[in-house]
């Protein structure tokens, strides 16, 4: 099983994440997608002489939703449909990955779900702990959005994007 996000492609292991104790600026069940509207907008980079893009729409109702395309040498590797979705116990980040011609990496009905389980002004960590994988967005500086990906049992990923709120 593999899954692609934020520009990486991890095999899957089924270890969860050891316990750890998560500071947040808030209860992460009442951060608000207001409250995530830093990912916002338009991200790219190069990741290993491929264009990596990140596309994030502004909260709308109770949900946002983005996609993700990786291109080399002018063909596409892959894309990335990914929505988060305001739940009573808080925001859930949940994604599906596609070969070119939309085909889907996973099964029909199989959705990857990753809960919100740290919230700072400028950050927001999701985290699948049945898989052993966090996902992190973090506003680093202006013009600048980091994601991280952190496997468990390996060392996390930092991809520097440019970003644009436009």
């Amino acid at each position: 099983m593999r899954i692609r996000c934020a520009a990486l492609i991890l095999l899957v292991a089924s270890a969860a994440f050891a316990p750890e104790k998560l500071a947040a600026s808030k209860p992460t069940q009442d951060v608000s997608l207001q409250d995530l509207e830093f990912i916002s907008g338009h991200s790219r980079g190069d990741l290993d002489g491929s264009i990596a893009e990140e596309l994030w729409s502004e909260p709308v109702g109770d949900s946002m939703m983005g996609v993700y395309r990786e291109v080399k040498d002018g063909k596409i590797q892959m894309y990335e449909m990914m929505t988060i979705e305001l739940t009573a116990k808080g925001p859930v980040l949940r994604l599906k990955d596609f070969n070119a011609g939309l085909e889907g990496w996973e099964e029909k009905t199989q959705v990857w779900n990753f809960p919100l389980v740290r919230f700072t002004a400028r950050e927001a960590v999701f985290e699948n702990s049945d898989q052993g994988i966090r996902i992190g967005y973090r506003l680093a500086e202006a013009g600048i959005l980091e994601a991280t990906v952190e496997h468990q049992g390996a060392k996390k990923e930092v991809f520097r994007y440019k970003h644009s709120s436009d």
